[in-house]
């Protein structure tokens, strides 16, 4: 191995440890939203529980409500109070709709680097964590895994609020390129564990934290690994469609085989649903995509 190999493994090593090490790097959720998220976790919270905690962020609540009375969501009456909303949803859709709220400001920073225009990490998130709950849904899992990978697919590119100001400095990388790897090379990590830290830190579950690491692995994985397959395949077809990014930056990477086996779709079946994927994110985008920050 010559010098210049060994100065660059230096490199990545020293900015690994870096990263893993700052825990400042990483944003901290809201006072608030980490409370709501602990009661929500806990199995005789009461719906009055959120609405006396929610009572002191009434713009926290209007985005709620603004999200949960949108078409994306369907419903055939309109949702007044955090306490009809527990209601119809249930605690884990009311958890999604929290994290959806809070974390928008993160994903809506500039990430051109990446290929995003304008907000368009949070819309190319918006379409993955659509994806990922409809295709668990069609895979028959729990209500409450389907809303676990709807925040894993919200999620699951938060690890490049970590790296862009590491990589930014470098050419931007190409469609034909492995972001991960390109992440790998340059500063000695990727932004799926960049992401899971992240999670971690939150407090989040370890399935979401599963669902983040996972998305762009090559390998089966033992771990949730219909989960996965959901994320990984709504973030194809979230790729493909390019909501979120600058033209021709999209990145390249085909629906595998394996994945629609996990999740018991075959190519038939997986054409049939396709079509529905793309007009669920659509439909999520219009509802959530002018979100603010």
């Amino acid at each position: 191995m010559t010098q210049s190999s060994l100065n660059q493994l230096a490199k990545q090593e020293k900015t690994r440890r870096e990263i893993l090490l700052k825990s400042d790097l990483i944003p901290p959720l809201p006072d608030l939203v980490a409370r709501l998220l602990g009661i929500l976790n806990k199995q005789e919270t009461e719906p009055e529980d959120l609405e006396v905690l929610l009572q002191n962020d009434q713009v926290l609540v209007a985005k709620m409500l603004a999200m949960v009375n949108s078409p994306f969501y369907g419903l055939n009456r309109s949702i007044r109070t955090i306490r009809e909303a527990v209601m119809v949803l249930g605690f884990r859709g009311v958890r999604s709709l929290v994290l959806a709220t809070s974390t928008a400001k993160f994903l809506q920073r500039d990430f051109g680097w990446y290929g995003h225009e304008p907000k368009g990490l949070w819309l190319h998130a918006v379409c993955v964590a659509a994806g990922s709950r409809l295709l668990a849904r069609h895979a028959k899992m729990s209500a409450d895994d389907c809303e676990q990978l709807f925040v894993g697919g919200l999620l699951h590119d938060i690890g490049k609020l970590l790296l862009v100001g590491y990589v930014q400095e470098a050419p931007s990388v190409t469609t034909e390129q492995s972001i991960a790897e390109y992440e790998r090379e340059t500063v000695g990590l990727d932004h799926t564990e960049a992401g899971a830290l992240v999670a971690a830190k939150w407090n989040l579950a370890d399935e979401i934290q599963h669902a983040i690491k996972g998305h762009h692995d090559t390998e089966p994985s033992e771990a949730d690994s219909q989960g996965i397959a959901c994320v990984r395949i709504a973030d194809s077809v979230a790729h493909e469609l390019g909501t979120g990014y600058l033209p021709e930056r999209a990145p390249l990477n085909a629906v595998r085989p394996e994945d629609l086996e996990a999740i018991g779709l075959d190519d038939d079946s997986w054409a049939a649903l396709r079509d529905e994927v793309a007009a669920t994110m659509e439909e999520a985008v219009a509802a959530l995509g002018n979100l603010s920050a």
